[in-house]
């Protein structure tokens, strides 16, 4: 035992390595506001217990491997530990399982507006450093000569069945950043080629759909997603800058929900949510149930993509798969350019002579850097000259022009849904609807200093978003038997009940209950992600 212990105290840069790699991220756990006292306590245990493992085992292999082995451990853990640090020590957060899956489909040009964003010297001279520090203990490492796996046979074993013990169990593994981090890589990257291959295998599937109303006028429903839109940053909800001049101009044949929430804050899971079965209860619903596009095929319905965000024909982000079952897609996303360029490809699609038309145009709208995301005319409000932008302890000169870019870019938005709805109005001959609703919200600085979504901090103004819906007159009158109640409680995690509703098609597994627009419908506990939204709204209430 003594030869141990007179090993151990020389090897002191090699322990500093390993505790700088797998312990940092505990010693700031503390700090992170989404972990109960247990959770933080649990996550020093685990670290603790592998670098105790490592180390122990480190005593058995030469010097040479051990510095290979190192070199690895680095290689492997240094993206994932800067990823994890550097979101913990701006957001006070440490990273969940959602939003980790969040970062391998999260497209180039997001990230780099992102980045640009937060980015700063000190973040950058920061994450040299701690790629620095390590890289230097390497190197610096002296040779020391190995214990006897034959005469310390317990410790050599105890410290492999601790290792894989804590790599093998998922919520054990959980606690250590880089472990977790590539499980699920591993586990998402699993389960979305099961997902390509059983949609894919479905489409030959008999599965009946029709249409319970059926008329000789053509319909037309164009479902219009938004991006990061905060409605409390709206006039329409009462916000006092006038952020929708246009959009109030359509008084009561533009019904405005008052209570709506998302199923996430963060865009992949809540497309995945709002185009398929698939809820918190039957997540498997997502391959074993017929999608939005699938429905509308079925229903005889020319079914039409127009997406300002990045889509990909080879599936690289998980609700690609579903878009990819619309008839016609546009992509604009490579152009580039505000959101202006959807209307265009909208006029074009409506002079097609399909008679049923279901158009689905996914904005970039008011996502985060919110400067790129309006022309210049657009740059109205300033929070010096009006003085609507009131103080807070956290809200600084910075954050105040950032709501004004951001006040900015709702004006934008503004424009574009009112010129959707002027472009369906002047429609000759047809049943027209549109529904718009932003896929998540966006905190502005109303509790704290921070911009943004991120479900680590979940907020109120993250998961309650605007949800507004537009029929001509003609389409009212063919479909008065739907409920137009704008105080309903709803998620839109049912949302394809209630555009199918809307559209008057029927199918096995449709829900009466769910759809918004339904006189059977019936408020259910809604749910941002896996937390409830009663629980979120009465932490912040309190505060």
């Amino acid at each position: 035992m003594n030869e141990v212990l007179t090993i151990l105290k020389k090897k002191k840069i090699q322990f500093f390595f390993l505790f700088y790699i797998l312990m940092l991220l505990p010693m700031f756990s503390p700090v992170a506001q989404n972990l109960t006292l247990l959770d933080k306590l649990a996550v020093f245990l685990v670290c603790g217990l592998l670098f105790a493992a490592i180390s122990t085992l480190s005593l058995f292999i030469s010097s040479k491997a051990e510095k290979i082995i190192y070199s690895i451990l680095l290689a492997i853990s240094i993206i994932p530990g800067a990823i994890y640090l550097a979101y913990l020590l701006f957001a006070h957060v440490l990273l969940e399982q959602n939003s980790v899956t969040s970062l391998f489909e999260t497209n180039p040009e997001e990230s780099k507006e992102f980045v640009a964003y937060y980015l700063s010297l000190w973040v950058i001279a920061g994450v040299i450093l701690y790629a620095a520090i390590p890289i230097v203990m390497i190197c610096t490492m002296k040779s020391f000569k190995s214990l006897s796996v034959k005469k310390y046979k317990f410790i050599f074993v105890l410290s492999i069945l601790v290792i894989i013990s804590i790599v093998g169990i998922n919520r054990v593994s959980r606690s250590v950043y880089f472990v977790n981090f590539y499980k699920t890589f591993i586990s998402y990257k699993l389960r979305t080629t099961y997902e390509k291959k059983t949609i894919k295998a479905r489409q030959s599937e008999n599965y009946e759909v029709s249409v319970i109303r059926q008329d000789t006028i053509p319909h037309v429903i164009v479902v219009v997603v938004g991006e990061s839109l905060n409605k409390h940053h709206m006039s329409l909800y009462g916000y006092p800058r006038e952020t929708n001049p246009l959009l109030s101009q359509y008084g009561d044949s533009l019904m405005v929900y008052q209570d709506v929430v998302a199923p996430q804050v963060h865009t992949i899971p809540v497309i995945r949510s709002i185009l398929s079965m698939s809820d918190i209860e039957h997540p498997e619903n997502f391959t074993h149930k017929p999608s939005l596009y699938e429905l509308f095929n079925r229903a005889g319905y020319g079914t039409y993509l127009i997406t300002n965000q990045e889509y990909s024909e080879d599936c690289k982000s998980s609700y690609d798969i579903l878009l990819t079952l619309a008839k016609k897609k546009y992509n604009l996303a490579p152009y580039k350019q505000h959101d202006d360029i959807v209307l265009p490809v909208l006029d074009t699609i409506l002079k097609e002579p399909q008679k049923n038309k279901l158009i689905l145009i996914h904005l970039i709208g008011n996502h985060m850097a919110y400067e790129f995301r309006y022309p210049k005319e657009y740059i109205v409000f300033n929070n010096k000259k009006d003085g609507l932008v009131g103080d807070a302890p956290y809200r600084d000169d910075k954050a105040k022009k950032a709501i004004d870019k951001y006040d900015n870019s709702v004006l934008y938005n503004d424009f574009i849904i009112s010129s959707i709805i002027q472009t369906l109005k002047d429609l000759p001959c047809h049943d027209a609807a549109m529904v718009y609703f932003s896929d998540h919200g966006e905190e502005l600085y109303d509790y704290r200093e921070f911009a943004g979504h991120a479900y680590e901090k979940v907020s109120p103004p993250m998961c309650e978003i605007p949800f507004m819906v537009w029929m001509s007159p003609m389409y009212r009158k063919f479909r008065s038997d739907l409920v137009f109640d704008k105080s309903r409680k709803y998620s839109t995690e049912d949302f394809i009940y209630s555009i199918s509703d809307l559209a008057g098609i029927s199918y096995r597994d449709y829900d009466d209950t769910r759809s918004l627009f339904s006189s059977g419908f019936e408020p259910r506990q809604r749910y941002v992600g896996e937390k409830k939204y009663e629980a979120i709204k009465g932490r912040f209430e309190s505060q």
